[in-house]
């Protein structure tokens, strides 16, 4: 999910099928999604000069462990409105039923 943060246009149907092939359940991946992804590289949209190849995935992987709590502050708008989670969750759940996402 982290591919969704880089400094491109993010590949969405390649992270969704990812997504549709994991074991998690729809609630668990925005879960992990906002819970352990969003926190450690949102702010790689914001930079001028932000990471655009794909995130380290050593140095990912031991920031989302070492920061693993829930979180302390949650935006007062539903997440289900929130990008990249309102762009994502149509696509998986497409690719579950067997549907063919259109992006």
């Amino acid at each position: 999910m982290s591919d969704l943060y880089l400094d491109t246009e993010p590949s969405w149907n390649r992270v969704a099928e990812q997504c549709a092939r994991s074991p998690f359940a729809i609630p668990a991946l925005q879960r992990i999604l906002f819970d352990e992804v969003h926190p450690v590289v949102h702010l790689n949209l914001w930079s001028v000069a932000g990471v655009w190849d794909g995130f380290d995935e050593d140095w990912l992987v031991s920031r989302i462990v070492s920061r693993r709590r829930k979180p302390w502050f949650r935006l007062p708008w539903p997440e289900d409105r929130r990008y990249p989670w309102r762009e994502l969750k149509p696509l998986i759940i497409a690719l579950r039923q067997g549907d063919e996402p259109v992006r």
